[in-house]
């Protein structure tokens, strides 16, 4: 399904959006960048009233930041991945901070509740619970599951144009690719799982919910990538 995608970027993460017959947004960035969407909207012709879905790629507090406060605004029908859904709508407490990086080792010696504080947002509630080989039929998108960065991690595949939108699994800074921050990653091994699934994809563009849009040939970057990393 045809629709445009213009980014939305800050220092601290992308979120994307999505302009056709339905107007969407792929994430919400983090709590204060709340003023660089609407500016962003503006900028369209449009308004957060506008926003009819927002589509979740994970529950971290960078994407999910401003997500109550959109959907209080818009009414817009909120997707996120199932296993993600419960930190979002306020029935889970973020998970400890992850041990499989030297920072995240490090992290892992301050106070919870300081950890908490950092990652708070909002919470709301999840209109559809979706899982990979889901589809999104208002965009003719198909469901990604990407765990490893968190459980209930996903993406959103546009196969017929062969790009998606595919949260923190793969960074791209100064135009090369990178991890999930690990300090707040899941396992290791689901990552390079995910990674290697959109590897797979033949993408000729991955936005990423991090660093620069990867194209063109995105799998076959990702694929490098993960190739050089495994025999690291």
């Amino acid at each position: 399904m045809e629709f445009e995608v213009v980014p939305i970027v800050t220092v601290g993460g992308n979120a994307y959006l999505l302009k056709g017959k339905h107007i969407a947004l792929v994430d919400t960035l983090h709590p204060k960048a709340y003023k660089k969407i609407v500016r962003t909207l503006t900028e369209q012709g449009l308004s957060v009233g506008d926003i009819e879905f927002v589509l979740m790629t994970h529950n971290h507090f960078d994407h999910a930041g401003n997500l109550a406060k959109i959907k209080e605004v818009s009414g817009a029908t909120v997707i996120a991945g199932a296993q993600d859904a419960g930190l979002i709508e306020g029935d889970e407490m973020p998970p400890p901070v992850s041990e499989l990086s030297t920072s995240g080792k490090i992290m892992s010696k301050l106070p919870k509740s300081w950890v908490d504080h950092y990652q708070k947002f909002d919470k709301t509630t999840i209109d559809r619970k979706v899982e990979g080989g889901d589809v999104i039929e208002e965009f003719g998108l198909e469901v990604l599951g990407l765990p490893g960065h968190t459980a209930g991690g996903v993406g959103y595949l546009d196969r017929e144009r062969k790009r998606a939108f595919i949260g923190d699994m793969v960074s791209y800074f100064y135009s090369r690719p990178g991890m999930p921050a690990l300090l707040a990653s899941d396992s290791l091994d689901d990552i390079y799982q995910s990674q290697a699934q959109l590897a797979d994809l033949d993408l000729q563009t991955a936005y990423p919910g991090h660093g620069k849009i990867i194209e063109p040939d995105a799998s076959k970057i990702i694929g490098l990538y993960l190739g050089k990393k495994k025999g690291a």
